[in-house]
């Protein structure tokens, strides 16, 4: 696919390179198209009479009743990102028309035509290689979270994707990869920038393939003084394969948009790695098996406190806290169990170089615990359970200041928000109880989703060291415009079972890989399984070995083998920066347990890296032949096994040429490799 012949949906086009540099000089291209199309009053974007200027790399619009639509885009050449979002806003003293079938996104891409059907080939076995829509599974508690999901596409075919409750990450994530037919080089990567309820749309045509989305049953006019934007997006046009295509993706978001780039302040260089504990564990307990993990000599960084740490909160017992912790509201701690606030935990933790994560949902309360702000219902006012309006300015404001007061009282270092219910429902009960329901149709969803970004935004600009988790029933709302502000440290419930399937976990980690650097993983609670410990390893590990509130579950009470936790977890620490950078799958994703997995992480700023691989419990075979990414020809490479210490020495030459064959002597194993380049 070569980028200047890619085109916009509109009747008049320009090549794709003129289209994303033409706003830089308006006296050249004072007129150009933004890439989205909607209707206003049933009329085409493309046919009303507008007032178009530049500047810059943003283009204004401004309808024929005053509307303003503005279009900011940002260009990124050393990954080949470009990315922009729209803008709207109503100064008039008037209502604006009627904005329908609105899609953020709405491009074409010349698609190479399918080969044709004769008598030879029309057997239903026929797998020709034609072109291929990667759409990408949301956090489902599923063994398949996050995984490809590769829909073959040809002429004529459409397909639709949404998400699903109003959450950007689950049912389908807003993730998508359209790979061309052929020597499969060539494609387009997508992102949709929108947090709520979303829709993308895929058309084939005979030699071209359309990209469009937008917020779902968007339909609506904007009242006057209204303001907000709708989502964004991020395209990757590549012409050198998915695996050099994705490893762009993850380097333009660890090294422009996460919030470990440099330019996002001092928030650390990766994900942590935490000992996780509940809420209702008293201080003085929670003090001192911290007392022990640290004279093990443990390396963990954060310590984690989840839910249950707040009012009311009653019972001694883990099953009795278990099933307090739903019943939000408040957000005061616990005076019974914290009564100095969490402040002697913290204090604690500081003087030994940890630090403090602390979960919150403030999207989520009962309101007969408290009313402490307004709040959304859906079709009954009496309902308990209700989500935050934070659809409104004024109670957005209050959430920032309630949480801020919390993060700096504390403090807080790490701050994680849940959310524990749909929201669409409420939002779109919201729309209909508006005036003029039938016009209004996304409103509520739209200024709840900006306000969402402002509060976050809010936060990091306050506390320019803060982290954010990004949870959401674990992994349900990850999109490309939390990746910009947070890091999913859960990004799955499946991990809330005790001693994930590890079969499950090496699954999710080579699929998560593909789309965001930075994630993380739960693991325990038992630890001596090294095959189950390695295929937890990811950028971010939680370990929930001492989580719970009962005696069984105090440092060593279960005669833990802290000689493999020191050693293991310092082989994790060591390794985990890998995790954030290239990946290459070496071995396709399998759900078979006769199957390999392996995978590799490639540092190219020091040609260093990894290569993780596991021969599954009822795997036949003791090797496996592989063939390494990102090394280079001309260089000598040091491979070190990490439990036999056997180093072997590799030309590059060779491993780019005859590949590598990796050897698991025994079932259910797992290998790790550490290399690095021979200098000199």
């Amino acid at each position: 696919m070569d980028s200047d012949k890619v085109r916009i949906s509109r009747m008049q086009t320009e090549p794709f390179c003129d289209f994303m540099n033409g706003y830089r000089d308006p006296a050249i291209r004072p007129a150009m198209r933004p890439t989205l199309s909607f209707k206003y009053d049933d009329v085409l974007f493309e046919e009303l009479e507008l007032r178009a200027s530049a500047d810059g790399n943003d283009l204004k619009y401004i309808l024929p009743d005053g509307l303003e639509l503005t279009v900011k885009y940002e260009f990124y050449p050393e990954y080949g990102v470009t990315k922009w979002t729209n803008y709207w806003n109503n100064p008039t003293d008037h209502d604006s028309g009627l904005i329908s079938d609105l899609y953020d996104c709405d491009v074409t891409f010349p698609m190479r035509a399918d080969p044709p059907r004769t008598r030879r080939n029309s057997q239903s076995t026929w797998e020709p290689e034609t072109m291929i829509l990667h759409a990408t599974n949301g956090a489902n508690v599923r063994s398949d979270d996050h995984a490809d999901i590769p829909v073959r596409m040809w002429a004529g075919d459409s397909r639709e994707f949404s998400c699903t409750a109003g959450r950007s990450g689950m049912g389908k994530a807003p993730f998508f990869d359209a790979e061309e037919g052929g020597e499969r080089k060539n494609g387009v990567l997508m992102a949709v920038g929108w947090t709520g309820q979303w829709k993308a749309v895929f058309d084939r045509g005979a030699d071209t393939f359309r990209m469009r989305h937008g917020i779902q049953d968007a339909h609506f006019r904007m009242h006057p003084g209204e303001s907000f934007r709708t989502a964004s997006t991020t395209l990757l046009v590549y012409t050198e394969g998915q695996v050099k295509a994705h490893n762009l993706w993850r380097r333009y978001i660890r090294e422009e948009i996460s919030p470990f780039a440099k330019s996002k302040g001092a928030r650390g260089k990766q994900c942590p790695f935490s000992a996780i504990f509940w809420g209702g564990i008293h201080s003085d307990r929670l003090i001192e098996r911290w007392k022990k993990l640290l004279a093990y000599g443990l390396p963990f960084d954060y310590c984690w406190v989840d839910a249950g740490w707040y009012e009311p909160l009653c019972s001694e017992t883990t099953d009795g806290q278990s099933a307090e912790w739903g019943k939000t509201g408040t957000w005061e701690i616990s005076r019974k169990y914290h009564p100095d606030g969490y402040r002697d935990v913290t204090k604690f933790l500081s003087s030994h170089g940890i630090k403090f994560l602390l979960w919150f949902e403030p999207e989520r309360f009962i309101r007969s615990i408290s009313e402490w702000t307004e709040f959304l219902y859906k079709n009954d006012q009496n309902e308990d359970q209700v989500i935050t309006a934070l659809n409104e300015e004024k109670v957005c404001n209050d959430v920032i200041e309630k949480i801020s007061g919390l993060i700096e009282s504390i403090p807080v270092d790490c701050y994680r928000q849940d959310n524990n219910i749909g929201m669409l429902d409420f939002w779109r009960c919201s729309d209909a109880r508006q005036k003029d329901a039938e016009n209004r149709k996304g409103t509520t969803e739209i200024h709840y989703i900006n306000n969402l970004w402002r509060f976050w935004d809010t936060l990091l600009e306050r506390f320019p060291n803060l982290l954010i988790d990004n949870c959401c029933s674990g992994g349900q709302r990850i999109d490309i415009e939390m990746l910009s502000r947070s890091v999913p440290l859960w990004r799955s419930d499946c991990q809330c079972t005790w001693d994930c399937c590890p079969e499950e976990n090496q699954n999710q980690n080579a699929s998560a890989a593909r789309w965001y650097p930075y994630s993380g993983i739960g693991y325990g609670p038992s630890l001596g399984d090294l095959y189950s410990f390695r295929s937890a390893y990811t950028n971010g590990m939680t370990v929930r070995t001492w989580e719970h509130a009962d005696a069984e579950w105090e440092v060593g009470a279960m005669h833990e083998p802290f000689d493999f936790a020191k050693k293991y977890f310092d082989e994790y620490d060591e390794i985990r920066r890998y995790f954030a950078m290239d990946f290459y799958p070496l071995i396709p994703v399998s759900n078979e347990n006769t199957a390999w997995s392996a995978s590799q992480y490639h540092d190219q700023e020091d040609n260093s890296g990894i290569i993780l691989a596991f021969r599954r419990a009822l795997c036949p075979y003791d090797r496996a032949l592989v063939t390494p990414g990102g090394l280079e020809p001309g260089k000598e490479y040091e491979f070190t096994d990490a439990d036999t210490g056997e180093v072997t020495v590799c030309s590059g030459d060779d491993l780019i040429k005859n590949g590598m064959t990796l050897r698991i002597d025994q079932k259910r194993k797992s290998l790790l490799l550490k290399y690095k380049e021979i200098k000199g």
